[in-house]
Parts: C-alpha cells; structure tokens; sequence
C-alpha cells in the first residue's frame, strides 16, 4: 500500500512545482476588476484532511471553462501548480496563509475517484467578538466568525449612486458581544430565505471570510465574494458556544443588576464653568435651537472606503489614507447650529446619524430633492425644521472645550423634542457672552472634522511576511516607505 500519496498543504513551497494534493473546494468565486468588471481568473479556499487551508487562483489565461467543471464541497486532485509567497500589500485574504496555489498552463485539477482520508465540509479560523474592533483596523484578512443570530431584518431597500441595493441585516452574538451583520443584494436574499426555511427556534451560524470594517466607528461584518454562511453547522465551536451562552445567562441571574449610570442634566452657564482640569464627559441638556448657520457647509464628503473625510484637491477627491481618487465620495451631514437656555448660548454641531433620524433623509435624498424642486444651491429647507424647538441633547465634553476653551460642541444624541413651556423661553435670558457668535465658525475652533471613527485600510506591505496569526496586542503593521520597498523588490 502506497504511504504518503499525497503532500499536506503545510509541506508546500516555492522549490518545486510538481505537486499532488488531495484537497476539497471549500469555495470559488471569480475575480473581477471593481470598476471596469473586468475578468481575472477565478479564486478558491481549499482545505485538507489535516483541516489546513491555503487559497488558490486560476488566472484567466487558464482557466476556460473551469468555474463550469468544479462545484464547491467536491474533491479533487491537484497536481502540478506553483506555489507564491504573498508580497505583502494584497487586502481581503480569505486565508491567513503565508502563501497561495497559482495555476500554470501545466496544472490539473480531477474529481478524486478514489478512497481517502476524511476531509471536512469546511474549516475556519474563528476569531473573538471582543477583538472585531482591532481587527478592522487590519484589511489584509477576511474573517470568519461563530454566533447566533438575532434581531434580522430582510428586505431592506437602499439607493445610493443612483442604484438600489437590497439589503438584509442581523446582529450576530456570543452572549457577551453583539456585531451588526449586513448582507448585500442576492447573497442576502439568498440567506434570508435559507433562513425561512429553518425550522429551529434559534439559528447558529458561521460566516467564513466576512469583510470586517467600521461604520461611525462601530465595528461590523458584511459579505465579500469568497463570503459563505453555514446555518446550524455541525461544528465543534456551535457546542462550546452555546455552553458559553449558558453560563452567562446564569452569571446574569446570579449577579444582582448593574446600576444604570445616568448623565447629568447640565445648563448651559454649568458647561461653561467646568474648569480645564474637568474630564472629558457626555451630559445632557435641553436646548432650543435659536439657528441653522445658512452660511456653513451642511454636509461634508467621505471616503467611499474608510471613514475618513476628505476634500477636493486640483479639482479630484482623493483619500490620502487610502492613497486613491474617490471619484463620487460617500457624504454625511454636519449641521452647523445656535443652541439656547435661558442661561446661555453655545455653538452645537449635528451629526450625521441623528440628522439622518430626526429627518428621515441621507444627504442624497436631500440633494434629489433639489434637483426636482429647482432649489439646487440653496440651503435645504428640511434643516431650518430644526429652528425654534427644543430638544434634549447628549453633548460630548471634549479637551478641546476644557483646556482650550472652545464653544462648539457636538451632539452624541438628539433626544425627541420636548414641549415648550411658560417658564422656558431662551430668549428672557441670553447669555450676553455668545452675543456675537451670531454665525457658527468652525475654523475659530480648531474643528474642522468631529470624530467620525476614522478607519485606517491602507494597505500595509512588510518586509517579513508573517507571522499572520492574529494577536490582539500587536499594533497594525506600519506601511513601508520607498527605500524599504526599493529594497525588498
């Protein structure tokens, strides 16, 4: 009896290319150009009976007719491929493999006919719902994920661009963390009707190779092409997590309840006599917007791949993080207002996702109605909605406001309006000291961009390739210079 038939993944390298692996295709999706849809070649996640996973890619030159001729879960025999080290600045791997399987005019890949060792449906390298933050700072790897499912929402339609998207979403969860999932278009459709016919009460699921990102500086997961879902698996990590789910519900019940820390309710003449050794804080206030500053931009643009604002330059968008040109660049709302009590008036800045709340619009929306209205340049009417009523308003206390004595604040959350009453009228009492702040100025403040949860996805080269496996204390690695990449080249 022949031993050894077969390499292991793990024993390949760069030396030779006559190689034999016995493998199963976990998955397959083709590459394309984002932009022009331009065909690549056609990429796979494939595993062994030791459950190791290495990715591999058939450019189109050849691979005719071989998205036709393979279908994912088979095995197949695979001989004579190469076999690359990764450079080091590729995104999105779905594998965290120091290297890949490349196709070559001589590789062949067959049905295996014959009697093997076990291999698995799939395999996954799960990773810690408390960590997802740290990793989407890291776009070099997709990830895959363990949890149950909740709160799912199917159906949901979205334009932007100009096209509509159908969008489903849920939040996965261990018991402890809970990460907001959306799917996109027919993948989405697709797992919401599996998910119809389901007949358990509670649904587990593991997505393998999500796309990780931050969205308001929330960490969240969607689906990318090498993205699959596998509903009530068979997996040793749905057992150990519904052991892990149970003891945290008795830790609930044995603990006594956690007291609610509530914000302290501040007047505006309070704000500005905390003294710059106060810390950083959120409080609340009601506040009367007196006025919407007409003469403030209401909304700013961002990078369609990061979270990052950016600006034109010599007539282009362009990210300098992600070292690309945005050429129609994702916008949010920032609305610059005068706010009042009868104690005092201070500047306060309206975001993006209250805005959106309170009015039920995206900047988009807004600017479409412009067009069909014939108002295209003016300030938007909806936003002046926002004068003469009173709100109660979650302000964030920065260093900013402490130590360097600005009067522009930001709004965290802008709570329903509340009913004026006889004995609040802002305007019996004005603070004579924001007299002259008739106009809002973001310049004067040193403030041109509030946080939006700035996301880092620049691609990172290194030097030394790996190691890839994920450590939560290691910082991101940094991006090479010129010389360094001169050097390594």
């Amino acid at each position: 009896m022949e031993l050894n038939k077969f390499e292991s993944i793990k024993k390949l390298n760069t030396e030779r290319f006559d190689w034999k692996c016995r493998l199963r295709l976990q998955s397959m999706w083709k590459g394309l150009n984002r932009e022009t849809k331009e065909f690549w070649g056609i990429n796979m996640t494939l595993i062994d009976d030791s459950n190791h996973r290495i990715h591999g890619f058939a450019s189109s030159k050849y691979c005719k007719g071989l998205f036709e001729q393979l279908k994912e879960g088979n095995i197949y025999i695979l001989t004579n491929f190469k076999v690359k080290d990764y450079v080091g600045d590729e995104t999105y791997r779905p594998v965290r493999n120091r290297k890949h399987i490349y196709f070559t005019t001589h590789t062949k890949i067959e049905t295996d006919s014959g009697v093997g060792l076990k291999i698995e449906k799939f395999a996954v390298d799960l990773f810690y719902m408390g960590e997802i933050k740290k990793l989407a700072e890291d776009n070099r790897f997709l990830i895959d994920m363990v949890g149950r499912i909740q709160n799912v929402r199917t159906n949901i339609k979205s334009i932007k661009n100009d096209v509509e998207k159908v969008i489903t979403k849920f939040d996965l969860t261990d018991g402890r963390y809970t990460v907001p999932v959306t799917l996109f278009d027919d993948f989405g459709v697709q797992f919401a009707e599996e998910l119809e016919d389901c007949k358990q009460t509670e649904i587990y699921i593991i997505i393998a190779a999500a796309k990780v990102g931050l969205y308001e500086g929330i960490a969240n997961l969607t689906n990318y092409p090498a993205t699959r879902i596998y509903i009530n698996p068979t997996h040793y990590s749905i057992g150990e997590l519904k052991a892990k789910m149970l003891e945290t519900i008795e830790e609930t019940v044995s603990s006594p309840p956690q007291e609610i820390t509530e914000l302290k309710t501040l007047t505006i003449k309070d704000i500005k006599a905390m003294t710059p050794d106060s810390t950083e804080c959120r409080v609340k206030c009601q506040l009367k917007v007196t006025k919407v500053e007409e003469q403030s931009s209401w909304f700013y643009a961002v990078c369609t791949k990061c979270p990052k604002e950016i600006s034109r330059v010599d007539g282009v968008f362009k990210c300098e993080d992600c070292n690309r040109i945005i050429p129609y660049p994702d916008k949010r709302f920032r609305i610059c207002t005068l706010c009042s009590d009868n104690t005092g008036s201070i500047a306060v800045i309206f975001l993006d996702q209250e805005v959106t709340r309170i009015i039920e619009k995206t900047v988009f929306d807004i600017e479409v109605d412009a067009i069909q209205e014939n108002t295209e340049g003016k300030f938007p009417a909806v936003l002046k909605t926002f004068e003469k009523k009173v709100y109660t308003i979650t302000l964030n206390i920065t260093e900013n406001n402490l130590k360097k004595g600005s009067m522009v604040y930001e709004a965290d959350e802008i709570f329903d309006k509340i009913e004026s009453s006889a004995n609040f009228d802002p305007s019996t009492n004005t603070d004579t000291q924001m007299v002259e702040a008739a106009t809002v100025d973001l310049k004067d403040d040193d403030l041109s961009t509030p946080t939006t949860g700035i996301s880092s996805t620049k691609t990172r080269p290194r030097v030394d390739i790996e190691p890839v496996a994920f450590d939560p204390k290691e910082d991101t690695p940094a991006k090479l210079n010129k010389k360094d990449k001169k050097k390594k080249e």
